[in-house]
């Protein structure tokens, strides 16, 4: 009888395409690792997950309050493995990740961490003083006179913290797999220095069939589409800036059309469509609504001319698809995605510069295509044989623990 494996420690099933599109292929990575081996899924929505996916659907453990680590514990004993299985968590939400680890090693379950990314700073959420503290920690910064940043030394203190508990959990784990090397580099910071460097697993994403596009691609397949996607989670600082930059790049040729594809078909939808709603060539432009699917937004993504994105997925989506993309910078996961393609990002969510973003644009779009295309190939096929090793070394490690446990 093979393992039973659970996948989880990302807020799946809570309208993110990225998170969906990274479980999808998470699941076939394991199924390939582990062909006997019997796989659940830890999500907001089991049911659907578990159709879609042919796995067992769980519960979302971790982001639920504590009642959700109870259940995770009573949950593992029907487990043999835990993995935590992508997304940026390693900054995004660290404390989760550290509870679920740990708590799976304490009930003698093993644990892997799948291509899981870690930006420069942590989540300004959980890290960053606000609120009633903030305005308490700075006033005693004026009692010192300025020579003391009480701010600074308190949010130091629960970054070290953290830090230093994500390396013990680490060590702790049969394998450890980062999906890029600024990643890997974060880690050795904080004193664990035994992670892989793999790669996103949505890079094995397949792209939907021409059957499944949005009517909107069929209207416009004779004009140049540019896909734009604007995180609502980080909306840029200047939207009027953004909004004009957009404009510019319309109007420089009466063939461009904006198709605004959300990641979050939720909330970034929301946005975008007051933010298009103030553009001055809006009839240019189009939402795609109702387009939940990774697959489907990729094959869209592969009928676009240039993508623009401050969502890390759509640039990777973008990337599977050979589409040239511009990445806006949010964080360092954008930056270290285009660094792979040798690009930087074009200005970023708290400073847009107008002129930057539209050279870079005009650029992208008078470049031949097929120019991108081999270098994309290029890139995928490196980032490929990085899963591959990756793969290889969870298989090695897992068989070597099992091996310990018998």
């Amino acid at each position: 009888m093979g393992m039973r494996i659970l996948l989880g420690g990302i807020p799946l099933g809570c309208d993110n395409v990225g998170d969906e599109a990274i479980i999808a292929c998470t699941v076939g990575c394991f199924r390939e690792m582990f062909p006997d081996a019997a796989l659940a899924v830890s999500t907001a929505r089991p049911e659907a997950t578990a159709a879609q996916l042919q796995v067992e659907g769980m519960p979302l453990f971790g982001f639920d309050g504590e009642k959700s680590f109870r259940e995770f514990t009573a949950a593992l004993r029907d487990f043999d493995l835990f993995a935590w299985a992508g997304a940026t968590g390693l900054s995004d939400y660290p404390a989760v990740a550290v509870r679920l680890l740990l708590r799976a090693q304490r009930a003698g379950v093993r644990t892997v961490v799948w291509n899981v990314g870690m930006n420069e700073q942590l989540n300004p959420a959980f890290y960053q003083a606000r609120g009633r503290r903030l305005a308490l920690l700075q006033a005693a910064s004026r009692l010192t006179g300025g020579h003391f940043d009480a701010v600074g030394a308190y949010e130091d203190l629960l970054s070290r913290r953290i830090e230093a508990k994500l390396a013990r959990a680490l060590r702790g784990c049969d394998a450890v797999v980062v999906r890029d090397r600024p990643s890997h580099e974060q880690l050795c910071r904080i004193g664990y220095d035994g992670a892989t460097v793999g790669a996103d697993s949505a890079i094995c994403l397949r792209s939907a069939g021409e059957e499944r596009l949005p009517a909107v691609v069929g209207a416009w397949q004779s004009q140049a589409i540019i896909g734009v996607c604007i995180s609502s989670q980080q909306p840029p600082a200047d939207p009027v800036a953004l909004s004009s930059a957009f404009d510019r790049i319309l109007a420089a040729d009466n063939h461009r059309r904006l198709l605004f594809m959300p990641m979050n078909p939720v909330t970034d939808l929301a946005w975008m469509r007051t933010f298009s709603a103030g553009m001055r060539l809006r009839e240019k432009t189009r939402l795609l609504e109702n387009c939940p699917e990774p697959e489907v937004i990729q094959a869209v993504a592969g009928r676009c001319r240039l993508v623009i994105s401050s969502r890390l997925h759509l640039l990777v989506l973008a990337a599977n698809a050979h589409t040239p993309f511009l990445g806006i910078s949010r964080g360092s996961k954008v930056d270290n995605f285009l660094a792979e393609f040798g690009q930087r990002p074009v200005g970023c969510v708290e400073d847009c510069d107008q002129e930057q973003l539209t050279a870079a644009a005009e650029a992208a779009l008078q470049a031949p295509r097929e120019d991108f295309r081999q270098l994309s190939q290029v890139v995928h096929n490196r980032l490929e044989q990085r899963l591959r090793e990756a793969a290889a070394a969870v298989q090695k490690a897992v068989a070597a623990t099992a091996k310990g446990m018998g």
